[in-house]
């Protein structure tokens, strides 16, 4: 979940994964987390696995985070589910001077495989760096940075490994939640775009998606060889360490926005009117509500992302908003349909406490905003 230079990633051409059982016996295998940082790309933080061979100079991360800004579309492809990852590998040394200069601190946990398994990760490893494998379909909960070491790993060992288990298990949602309180609009259009199928229950595979969750997951976790089950990992050992950063975000900005472009909008509305100052709040209100509401119908129906699909949002900020934003200033009036817009924005609070979907705070004033528009054109109001 780092955003590394794209060409890095041509290094594994020169210094590709160790696979011969000669010199397993003499190599180490080490899980590396790295804590969120304050960017957008880091604030879930990162995962990479690093292989040194003793008595060498091979000391190698292998990092499945890797992509590139300048891909063409780059935007459309994240929001459609159609952008790539890949693999690369450089020196560890160098993976690491970027979290130093960064200020983020990094742990590392030994994996406690044998030579036969890490004879099959070296493969697994060699496998994945083939140029025809070395891309892949980025999802975030599902297939990322993290979820691809945990997936290779397992795959290596030659029995089992058997994950912790929890009694209180927690949304997507409610795990990625925490990381995004640093960029609080960040959280909010998160929250803004995820559907359902974000708040249901993570299995405990399932939230080691997040770096800091498979640290901890795979510290807990056994493996078994011939029979016996052992530790998956040594301790977690701290790498790079700094202090925690003193700054607090601002988690209640958007609320406070949102809410005061709530207020202003009552105001205009039912206090001070004006019809060119009105129509003038129209034009911007419904332009604004009409792009949220086609982004939310395409990523509620086209994006590959399930993670952002049965978004009942789209009742509150409805598809006949932009039918409305065209129709206000064609035609006089457009009542009915004001209404039943109206009628269907009611419903997106009941309907998401019902089917268990998470809501912002901050998306209640949002809806709140429109619907008064709303009311204003259904003939209710027109004599307040």
């Amino acid at each position: 979940m780092k955003k590394i230079l794209f060409i890095l990633a041509v290094l594994f051409i020169i210094r590709p994964a160790p696979a011969s059982a000669e010199i397993a016996d003499s190599t180490d295998v080490y899980l590396i987390t790295c804590a969120p940082g304050n960017a957008s790309y880091s604030i879930y933080g990162h995962t990479a696995l690093r292989i040194v061979i003793r008595g060498t100079d091979f000391d190698m991360a292998y990092n499945w985070g890797i992509f590139d800004f300048s891909t063409p579309n780059f935007v459309y492809r994240f929001a459609k589910g159609k952008l790539d990852y890949m693999l690369g590998a450089y020196p560890y040394q160098r993976f690491l001077q970027e979290y130093i200069s960064e200020g983020r601190p990094v742990w590392s946990l030994k994996l406690n495989l044998t030579d036969t398994e890490k004879e099959r990760l070296f493969t697994l490893i060699n496998e994945n760096l083939k140029p025809e494998n070395v891309k892949y379909r980025y999802d975030f909960f599902f297939d990322n940075c993290a979820t691809r070491v945990r997936d290779i790993v397992a795959a290596a060992a030659t029995d089992t490994v058997i994950f912790p288990e929890k009694e209180k298990l927690k949304s997507f949602r409610q795990l990625i939640d925490p990381h995004q309180k640093v960029l609080p609009w960040l959280d909010f259009g998160a929250d803004m775009l995820l559907g359902l199928q974000s708040d249901r229950k993570a299995t405990v595979s399932d939230e080691m998606f997040l770096p800091l969750f498979l640290r901890d997951n795979f510290a807990a976790s056994v493996i078994v060889h011939d029979g016996v089950s052992e530790p998956l990992t040594g301790p977690v050992e701290t790498v790079v360490d700094f202090p925690p950063s003193s700054a607090g975000a601002k988690t209640w900005m958007p609320q406070a926005v949102l809410w005061l472009l709530f207020l202003l909008v009552v105001l205009l509305t039912f206090v001070f009117r004006r019809p060119g100052l009105e129509k003038g709040l129209d034009f911007v209100l419904y332009f604004i509500y009409s792009l949220i509401a086609m982004v939310l119908v395409f990523t509620n129906i086209f994006s590959d992302h399930d993670a952002l699909h049965l978004n009942l949002l789209f009742l509150g900020i409805n598809i006949i908003i932009p039918v409305l934003f065209v129709m206000l200033f064609t035609r006089s009036k457009a009542v009915k349909l004001s209404r039943l817009a109206l009628t269907i924005s009611f419903l997106w609070i009941p309907a998401s406490l019902i089917a268990g979907q998470g809501i912002n705070p901050a998306l209640v004033p949002l809806v709140l905003t429109i619907m008064v528009r709303l009311f204003r054109h259904s003939g209710f109001g027109k004599d307040l």
